[in-house]
């Protein structure tokens, strides 16, 4: 699939957004950031760094750097490893000092998040950072590259578009196979080789890959990971499908809900509210409106529906690069309230309602931000999908 992403002009932004905060250096440590920054897979504690004068580099682990060197556009790239004169950041120090950066001011990614392997700096990373470079200055830089990457290259919009599609293949590939009898375990299955056929380089999630859960395991209260197990699929049971591809380093996100027999009638009740709610959801996402207006505009309809003690109270993430899956969520929450959405940007739309003794549901589908309400990357359906057999 041809998409050229431009990196020195997305450097250019990271650059401009420095200037900005008078940050002479980012050292940039998410996976999100070093992903955006570096074009290669980097699953390696890793550091890139970026100066406003012109000085570009990428650390990471020894045994890969020759791999990422050739698989991403940085020519700078060191290896490092946990042995003396090559540790992560006995480099980075020496490289700070070599390019006259010691008495600079230095943007970290300093913060927390619930995405345990975020990359956020370590307490003890900063206090030798801060042993070793007493003239600096350090300054959180988090916003850096969360701003720069909120609205999506045409080219991103792509390769986003390609792992929707990838995605809604993978859906369509259980519901053809789906049967009482199997377990979450086969259904994982029949999709991640189908979205591996179709060229996912692997299926992301720190929830154990694809999510899949039926019968009780749809309904634990507010829940929302689904790891599959062995258990089987019965007649009747809510099933959700929860898959996540990942193509030429872009992420998507799809749950879809399904049931194989006849829904009962709360079943259905909960379908149809699920089904009315999740239209609010895609269409509030404009451009224009701030994250807490989406919040507030899909609450409420979650409470007029009567399923609000039984509804996760976050409406959905962000999506993109490798690691990038939570700037901005949907939450009701300080750090995103306030958030302008912009055309272009790209939000996994998100609703999880659990009701003991009827049945879970769960979407995720990436929403494309436009001026007149989202737009849907993946094609399949909001509706529940009844198998009758």
């Amino acid at each position: 699939m041809d998409a050229h992403i431009d990196f020195p002009a997305r450097i250019r932004k990271i650059r401009e957004a420095m200037e900005k905060k008078g940050i002479d250096l980012l050292l940039a440590t998410r996976g999100k950031s070093v992903h955006y920054i570096g074009g290669a897979f980097i699953p390696w504690r890793s550091v890139a760094l970026v100066s406003r004068d012109g000085y570009l580099g990428l650390n990471t682990l020894l045994m890969d750097f020759e791999r990422v060197k050739h698989d991403g556009w940085i020519e700078n790239v060191t290896g490092c490893a946990p042995l003396p004169g090559l540790e992560l950041w006995e480099v980075t120090v020496n490289q700070i000092r070599q390019n006259g950066f010691q008495n600079a001011v230095i943007g970290l990614e300093l913060g927390h998040s619930p995405r345990m392997i975020a990359g956020y700096l370590f307490a003890t990373e900063y206090e030798l950072l801060k042993q070793a470079l007493p003239g600096a200055t350090f300054v959180n830089a988090l916003d850096v590259v969360d701003r720069v990457s909120f609205v999506k290259e045409p080219a991103e919009l792509r390769l986003l578009r390609q792992a929707a599609a990838i995605a809604d293949a993978a859906q369509e590939r259980v519901r053809e196979e789906l049967h009482v009898g199997m377990s979450e375990m086969e259904i994982a299955g029949v999709g991640e080789l189908e979205m591996r056929r179709l060229g996912s380089e692997f299926h992301w999630p720190v929830t154990g890959s694809s999510e899949i859960a039926s019968g009780h395991r749809t309904w634990y209260p507010l829940g929302g990971c689904t790891p599959p197990t062995e258990k089987i699929l019965q007649r009747g049971e809510n099933l959700l499908v929860d898959m996540h591809p990942t193509y030429r380093r872009y992420y998507s996100d799809l749950s879809h809900n399904y049931i194989v027999g006849t829904p009962s009638l709360e079943q259905r009740k909960l379908a149809d509210a699920y089904e009315r709610i999740s239209g609010t959801l895609v269409a509030s996402l404009k451009a224009g409106v701030t994250v807490g207006d989406v919040y507030r505009t899909v609450h409420a309809e979650v409470e007029a529906s009567g399923y609000g003690p039984y509804t996760l109270p976050a409406f959905g993430h962000g999506i993109g690069v490798i690691g990038h899956e939570w700037y901005p969520a949907i939450l009701d929450n300080d750090e995103f309230r306030g958030i302008v959405l912009e055309e272009n940007v790209v939000e996994i739309a998100a609703l999880v309602i659990n009701v003991p003794g009827v049945g879970g549901m769960r979407l995720e589908c990436p929403v494309r931000v436009t001026a007149s309400g989202g737009e849907q990357l993946t094609t399949t359906p909001l509706e529940l999908t009844v198998i009758e057999d």
